[in-house]
């Protein structure tokens, strides 16, 4: 009787400790891992498709501003799980059911699987990024965590703590990110290039003259006349893997005159290095400027008709082209 006596507690005790492990250690580093990554890769092609489209509902255009509030709010509730653990549960759950919720929204909406962005613009994928956040807000919900008795939590020591952390990540966050886009200010020579830009329903381009498109105007320079005929207009990156197919499977002999636009692979300029043996020799060539943020799902291929826009497609399949329509 007196072995069973002792031995009861041991299960609660265990528990207990796993959930103030998860709520107070695992999950807080876990987004603190992929907000420092973010900061420090300063590029709005982190921010999922969904959040980009919601904040320009909201009225952001600013994707720099719109990347810097966002990992400012993981930094609060990694700020509130570090150091108020009445709270940390709380955060912990609210946080990742975010998470959860913007992952469903990439995958099964937008049709997202390659990337969500979690940890900068190279990320898992978004069913493994699922897979490990909602084991993690599973195993919060389970196991209650013990209360606190670490002097550090008791009176306002929490309170200061955690706002001493968050006010210092706050300036960490904006002045590698809004610095980025400072220096693109100072770095793009044609004043009314952006900062940054995405595709925004791109849907809507269909029956539109290509000459109210924004992006055609920023072509360096068309090698060809896009107004006259049948053609395509892919627009890729050095780099890409889908491009790379897409090209080899359909344009190594042209049916129809197109024109490759290279889309730098960052602010930088083209990774010359890691470029792909281009197997459209008729394909005329030309490229966007460097400078902006270019955040566009390669290949964007476009189908145009005497300047106007038949079909236009973002990350185009190889095996099965929605815009090779010709």
């Amino acid at each position: 009787m007196t072995e069973k006596t002792i031995a009861a507690p041991k299960q609660p005790v265990l528990i207990g400790w796993l959930g103030a492990l998860l709520v107070r250690l695992f999950v807080p580093a876990w987004i603190l891992f992929g907000a420092i990554l973010k900061v420090q890769g300063a590029t709005p092609k982190s921010l999922p498709r969904s959040i980009l489209d919601a904040g320009g509902v909201f009225g952001f255009k600013d994707h720099f501003l719109l990347l810097a509030l966002l990992v400012a709010i993981e930094f609060l509730f990694i700020g509130i799980m570090f150091f108020v653990p009445k709270l940390a549960r709380l955060a912990a759950t609210i946080i990742l059911s975010i998470f959860l919720v913007v992952l469903c929204v990439e995958m099964f909406i937008y049709g997202n699987y390659e990337s969500c962005g979690c940890f900068g613009e190279k990320s898992l994928a978004p069913t493994t990024m699922f897979a490990i956040d909602f084991g993690l807000l599973l195993g919060v919900v389970i196991f209650k965590p013990r209360k606190s008795k670490c002097g550090l939590n008791k009176g306002n020591r929490a309170v200061i703590g955690a706002s001493i952390f968050i006010i210092l990540a706050w300036l960490y966050t904006f002045n590698g990110i809004m610095y980025k886009s400072l220096t693109l200010d100072t770095d793009t020579q044609d004043s009314n290039l952006p900062k940054s830009w995405y595709p925004e329903n791109i849907h809507s381009w269909v029956g539109t003259s290509v000459d109210d498109i924004d992006v055609f105007s920023w072509v360096q320079e068309w090698p060809k006349d896009i107004h006259t005929g049948k053609q395509y207009v892919i627009f890729y990156s050095l780099t890409c893997d889908h491009c790379e197919a897409l090209l080899y499977a359909h344009f190594e002999f042209l049916a129809y005159p197109t024109t490759l636009v290279a889309v730098p692979e960052s602010t930088k300029g083209f990774n010359y290095d890691g470029a792909f043996e281009n197997p459209c020799f008729d394909c005329a060539k030309t490229e966007l400027p460097i400078g902006p943020d270019w955040i566009i799902g390669t290949p964007l291929v476009v189908a145009i008709e005497n300047g106007i826009v038949k079909c236009a497609t973002e990350n185009e399949e190889y095996e099965a082209p929605a815009c090779l329509i010709w």
